[in-house]
Formats: C-alpha cells, sequence, structure tokens
C-alpha cells in the first residue's frame, strides 16, 4: 500500500466541499468526527460522527459540512491487486457510510502514519505499511466482530479499559474504580468482563503486574522490593505471594532461571 496524502483531526470551515465526479484518481479513506452530507449514487445521505467511509478508486466523491466546522481524518492510498483481494478477505464495503461505536483506536493509526510518513526514520515505509494493514484490520473486525454487537459500545470501553490494564500494571486498580468509570455497578461491570474476555478483571489486573514482573526480574536487576513497587504492589510478601502462585516459583528463583 502506498500513501499519497494524509491529514489527522483536520478541521474545515463551514463552507467545505468535495466536487470529484471521476474521484480522486486513488482510494480515500475518511474518518468522520462531525456530522456531513454525502452524495452517493445520486441520493443525500447524512454521515453522523463516529462514521467512516472507503471510496473506491474511480468512485465520484461528493461531500459538504453539515454543521459550522468539518473535523475529519483522510488517507489517500494506492493499492495493488494483491493488496486489493485483502479487502476482499476483511469484508469492508467501499462507497458506503458506516457507523461505528467508536473511532478512537483507527483515529490514532491514522496519527501515527502521519507521524511516521512525515518522519525520518529509517524503517517508516514499512512502519505505515503494516500501520495500514492493521487500520483496516481493526476496521474489519469492528465491522464483523459479534462481541462489537452483543455488547455493544460497551465492547469498545471494556476493551480500551484491558488495554489500560496492561499498560499501567503499577495503577492502583480496582472493580470500584473501573466500574465507577462506565458509570455501572460493580457486580454489572464484572460481569460483563467475564463475558466478553473470558476471565475475571482481577485476575486480568494479577496477570498484567506479573507479566511485567517477568520482565523486570529478566532484564533488570532491580531488588525485588522494588519490583514489586513497580508493579502496583505496597507489599513486596503479597507481591512474591501471587508471584509464586501463578508461576509456580518464587522471583528470585524465576531470575535465577531466566539467566541460565
Amino acid at each position: 500500500m502506498q500513501v499519497n496524502n494524509i491529514g489527522y483531526n483536520h478541521s474545515h470551515d463551514a463552507d467545505f466541499q468535495i466536487s470529484r465526479p471521476d474521484g480522486s484518481g486513488d482510494y480515500l479513506f475518511l474518518i468522520l468526527k462531525t456530522p456531513a452530507i454525502f452524495t452517493i449514487s445520486g441520493k443525500e445521505i447524512q454521515a453522523e460522527p463516529n462514521s467512516v467511509i472507503l471510496y473506491k478508486k474511480g468512485t465520484p466523491q461528493f461531500y459538504r459540512v453539515k454543521c459550522a466546522v468539518f473535523v475529519n481524518d483522510w488517507l489517500h492510498f494506492d493499492i495493488n491487486e494483491d493488496e486489493l483481494s485483502l479487502f476482499e478477505d476483511w469484508q469492508i464495503p467501499f462507497d458506503t457510510i458506516i457507523p461505528l461505536n467508536n473511532i478512537n483506536d483507527l483515529s490514532l493509526f491514522i496519527k501515527n502514519i502521519t507521524y511516521e510518513r512525515y518522519s525520518s526514520n529509517h524503517y517508516r515505509e514499512q512502519s505505515v505499511n503494516l500501520y495500514l494493514q492493521l487500520l483496516f484490520m481493526k476496521l474489519s473486525e469492528k465491522l464483523h466482530s459479534l462481541p462489537d454487537e452483543k455488547f455493544g459500545s460497551y465492547y469498545e470501553k471494556m476493551a480500551m479499559l484491558r488495554s489500560r490494564i496492561y499498560n499501567m500494571p503499577y495503577f492502583d486498580w480496582n472493580i470500584s474504580g473501573l466500574s465507577h468509570s462506565l458509570s455501572i455497578s460493580k457486580s454489572y461491570f464484572q460481569h460483563l468482563y467475564k463475558e466478553i474476555f473470558g476471565t475475571g478483571v482481577m485476575e486480568d489486573i494479577i496477570q498484567s503486574r506479573i507479566q511485567h514482573a517477568k520482565y523486570l526480574l529478566s532484564t533488570t536487576s532491580l531488588p525485588i522490593k522494588e519490583i514489586a513497587s513497580l508493579c502496583g504492589y505496597s507489599n513486596e510478601t503479597h507481591f512474591m505471594r501471587q508471584f509464586k502462585g501463578v508461576m509456580k516459583m518464587t522471583p528470585s528463583r524465576y531470575r535465577e532461571q531466566s539467566f541460565f
């Protein structure tokens, strides 16, 4: 895939409009953050925020602002025949307004692609290509994921929370705070989490901390007490007990084995 032009979180004035009877000469992917009016096959369609559209090469492109401002992410790109077959596998419809529950993760990919494209990073071309594939794979997951359909907007929110738990094992995670962030009861939060991910939230919190501890034990010479603190434990004994319960060995023994 080749990026021709890209824009992240771009704002347009109230008189903004696009009129391309023959398309833009390439493929165009739009992430809508404000409402807009599209004309597709001669019919006007109102697109709401958190919608996307993937224009196929050669498709007429007509859209304009609906409110005082239009904010979107946009990506002009080209693909070869082999890459076109990927879109068939991903079952992403062309020239169709697709409403989504949440576009934040897709927008983040656009942000990362924009950064890489204009960076001087040695592997920027490879990075951009990987980000592009991930972008459309994640879009496909959103379109065809049964959990997403079953749990609605809660699935996206739960997935974001789980990602934060594994990326921030040192944080003082607790069920009261997590459920409060979604404005639901603790019991319903625990039920949803278990049904969506097949494991309890406390089990995930422990796993995230043990994984981080394993990394620190095998790559640093930090004292066990400091590692416990960096993994979210205020009590070294509690950390050692949980680590042994999961790994069937003490942190010290794990460290010894990792160096041999």
